[in-house]
């Protein structure tokens, strides 16, 4: 499972009301409980703030329980019931599934091994494509219209006290999405806290916490089918695969600017101690509604250059998209990396950005959503993927 950008192993714990860390991921909460420790001990153990979360196409926000005493960090019933699991007795072993996703497997792990662009496909696509730690912006995407629930009134959610190595560590970031106009100044009847959070490697990551926004503004019905379904679907025919990864995906979107308030947060510099508020100009990262809104803009811009510019007969490829990764499978070599390079042109031309790093371009056996592809279009197990140091870059 993916905490805050770092892969962690989990023991599953039934026994367990409370999903538990043994390692301090990101800053302690003022919420605490008391706990019966190994010894019959009660002891008295705090939360973590809440941490992103992704696994299996889910993103969510979950609070650990910090148990630096705890020999394993432990899946407990909090997220199983989230996750809507269900643990099967089989002849000789246990195994735990979800019912929307009932080909991921836990604990089967496999890397994703980071590879070089083929020439072939370097010299044909436009060098912008790669993302170059300025993010992209989509040409044709309209702002962002953001809507209240009915009868809701502004929320304004007190700004967690930082330590001043916090503020200095992620001041670059802020300054420098000053600078590209990612964020802007703003005076709002709307707040929500930031809090920096530490990278094993020392640097930090802005995390804002948009729960309080995210209870207020209506809900969006995703479109997007499930997609192990669709990866069910994919034709034995199939023996070429290429997947792309879109960097910094949300931030392609604009928001309208009589949306922007809602994302108001305060900062005080470091260098001066002033504080003023700021707000994002994009689509932010922990909103509820942003894989929506961008997975539908991509959606109408591939299915655009998929009707207008792709010439390869319909029965000889499959184009998938979820959210910000995109799956191409072909039957022959050359009408996959042809898809490829139309496909990466595409998206230079358009305003988006690719992960280089985590390309995997016209190969017989690639790894999507989790799920290891190859020739004959079997999906073999749930994977693991490689933790680069690039991912998450802005947030």
């Amino acid at each position: 499972m993916e905490v805050d950008g770092e892969q962690l192993e989990f023991r599953v714990d039934t026994g367990a009301s409370h999903s538990a860390v043994n390692t301090k991921l990101g800053p302690l909460s003022d919420s605490t409980i008391q706990v019966v420790g190994v010894t019959g001990q009660v002891e008295e153990r705090t939360f973590l703030r809440p941490l992103d979360i992704k696994f299996g196409g889910k993103e969510f926000d979950h609070q650990f329980l910090y148990m630096p005493n705890s020999p394993e960090s432990l899946f407990g019933r909090d997220l199983l019931s989230m996750l809507q699991a269900r643990i099967i007795f089989e002849k000789g072993r246990v195994r735990l599934e979800f019912p929307e996703e009932n080909i991921a497997k836990l604990f089967v792990i496999k890397e994703v091994e980071a590879a070089e662009i083929p020439q072939e496909i370097e010299q044909a696509v436009v060098p912008w494509v790669w993302e170059t730690g300025v993010p992209g912006k989509s040409k044709a995407a309209q702002p962002a219209v953001i809507e209240l629930k009915e009868g809701a009134s502004p929320v304004r959610v007190r700004q967690y006290p930082l330590k001043l190595e916090a503020r200095i560590g992620i001041a670059p970031m802020i300054e420098q999405f000053l600078s590209l106009g990612i964020l802007q100044e703003c005076e709002s009847e709307f707040n929500t806290p930031i809090f920096p959070v530490r990278k094993p490697n020392g640097k930090y990551r802005l995390v804002q916490d948009l729960r309080a926004i995210n209870n207020i503004t209506k809900d969006i019905h995703p479109v997007v089918a499930n997609p192990y379904t669709l990866l069910t679907a994919v034709s034995e025919k199939f023996k070429w695969f290429t997947v792309i990864d879109l960097k910094d995906a949300f931030f392609c979107i604009p928001l309208a600017l009589e949306s922007r308030k809602y994302f108001a947060f305060e900062w005080e510099s470091p260098d001066t101690g002033r504080k003023k508020q700021l707000t994002w100009t994009r689509l932010p990262q922990g909103f509820k509604n942003s894989p929506t809104i961008f997975g539908n803009q991509l959606a109408r811009e591939l299915e655009e250059w998929k009707t207008t510019q792709v010439k390869e007969p319909p029965f000889s490829f499959a184009l998938l998209q979820y959210v910000d990764d995109i799956f191409i499978a072909s039957t022959e070599k050359d009408v996959c990396l042809r898809l490829t390079i139309g496909l990466l042109n595409m998206l230079g031309q358009a305003g988006y950005r690719v992960s280089k790093e985590k390309a995997q371009l016209v190969r017989t056996q690639v790894v999507y959503l989790g799920c290891e592809i190859s020739q004959g279009g079997r999906l073999r197990k749930f994977v693991r993927k490689r933790r680069y140091s690039g991912l998450r870059h802005y947030l």
